[in-house]
């Protein structure tokens, strides 16, 4: 016997609570076993002081593992998830993926049958159990059986949204953020999907997900993925947190087609977006605050002084930040890839330099999109995405889900 890990069943709805049992035990009214909503037949479960038993094999092969016994260890084995499952009739010891479980009282058998506790395989295939008395029904549902969707929807919403609402009690981020009125773009959207790729259910109500999106627009084309913990709260499914593990960012295959069409439909107007966006660096590298501000979209300065969790404003941070920082940009190549009516789009080359931070001149070029909403009769800085800030660190990770 394996003697790796020594593992506790200290959990008393988990341990036999009684040896030898006869087959008089059962109930005079069979008790009903439903397995994920589906009824299973030629399985009658018996209860012995309040612990409730079914037989090994059975249970086992009737949920398609697979069952043997060595007649030389006299060790009963099922393979349970992938990992090995062994008993032995009569002993206090049981194994589990290579971890010994010492029980209150040895395992028993019935008319020949060795028989388990119900809760205790259950608690190792990682089913709930839920025991109606008065129908006489035992219900198994595997962790997170028919919860898919409903995942599915959490981590879609949050993709879009991260706020408070979709977090966990437990989320730490939970009280530095608030609710942000979600952005409708004029920028069309040519492919968005959401994928499971992984999941990993620790409890009933708690999971680790890897999930998979792709967000294609007709400025920006992306991959990225998020491993993500959530958990049930009061019957919703919430977000105890979250990282991205890669990301990949690219331009679009007819960008420059984009470009051109700009150019020959509305060149003026384009003219102007750039205009105003070398006006929005220039005060920047100048650090005038109020030139700054005037340039900056109102939209962002809105969310930021309406959601920040002191009473600093966007005024007084940017303030700040001039006063203890040396930062400054240069913008290249800029030309107009999308136009609307209160959105644009740029595509530029950006280099930043801070001799506070030791990065000087020439030394961190990028490419970027830069956003930019039209407010107050003019164009004005919203935000920029460095499309060079592709990474990943998803092998690093992948052992979390074995």
């Amino acid at each position: 016997m394996s003697r790796k890990v020594i593992g506790w069943l200290l959990i008393i709805c988990l341990t036999v609570s009684a040896v030898p049992v006869h087959a008089n035990a059962a109930a005079a009214k069979p008790i009903q076993l439903y397995v994920n909503n589906k009824k299973l037949t030629g399985i009658e479960p018996v209860i012995k002081s309040g612990v409730m038993y079914v037989p090994f094999r059975k249970f086992l092969n009737a949920l398609g593992y697979k069952v043997t016994y060595d007649s030389t260890t006299k060790n009963i084995m099922g393979i349970v998830d992938g990992a090995e499952l062994i008993i032995w009739a009569g002993w206090d010891t049981i194994e589990y993926d290579e971890s010994e479980y010492y029980l209150n009282d040895p395992i028993v058998e019935i008319n020949h049958e060795i028989y388990i506790p119900i809760r205790l395989i259950a608690y190792f295939m990682k089913y709930s159990v839920n025991y109606e008395q008065r129908k006489q029904t035992v219900y198994l549902l595997r962790y997170g059986y028919g919860q898919e969707k409903a995942i599915l929807e959490l981590v879609t919403k949050f993709y879009h949204n991260p706020g408070p609402s979709l977090m966990a009690s437990d989320n730490l981020a939970a009280g530095y953020v608030r609710e942000y009125e979600q952005w409708v773009s004029e920028i069309p959207v040519t492919n968005f999907t959401v994928k499971i790729n992984l999941m990993k259910f620790t409890a009933a109500d708690k999971a680790m997900i890897w999930v998979t999106y792709i967000d294609n627009t007709k400025v920006l084309d992306s991959r990225r993925e998020t491993i993500y913990k959530v958990r049930k709260e009061s019957g919703e499914w919430k977000v105890s947190n979250s990282g991205d593990v890669f990301l990949h960012m690219n331009l679009p295959d007819d960008i420059d087609e984009s470009v051109k069409q700009i150019r020959m439909a509305r060149n003026k107007e384009q003219e102007t977006v750039l205009a105003d966006l070398r006006t929005y660096f220039k005060a920047y590298n100048e650090e005038n605050v109020e030139r700054t501000l005037q340039y900056t979209s109102p939209s962002f300065i809105k969310n930021w002084n309406a959601n920040m969790t002191t009473s600093e404003s966007w005024r007084d941070n940017l303030k700040t930040h001039f006063e203890l920082r040396e930062s400054r940009y240069k913008l290249s190549k800029e030309r107009v890839v999308f136009l609307g009516e209160k959105e644009a789009a740029v595509h530029a080359t950006l280099e930043w330099s801070d001799v506070t931070m030791d990065v000087a001149e020439g030394e961190y070029k990028f490419e970027a999109i830069i956003y930019m909403e039209y407010a107050n009769s003019q164009w004005n800085y919203d935000v920029e995405i460095n499309i060079d800030g592709d990474y990943d660190e998803s092998e690093a990770y992948k052992e979390l889900f074995h």
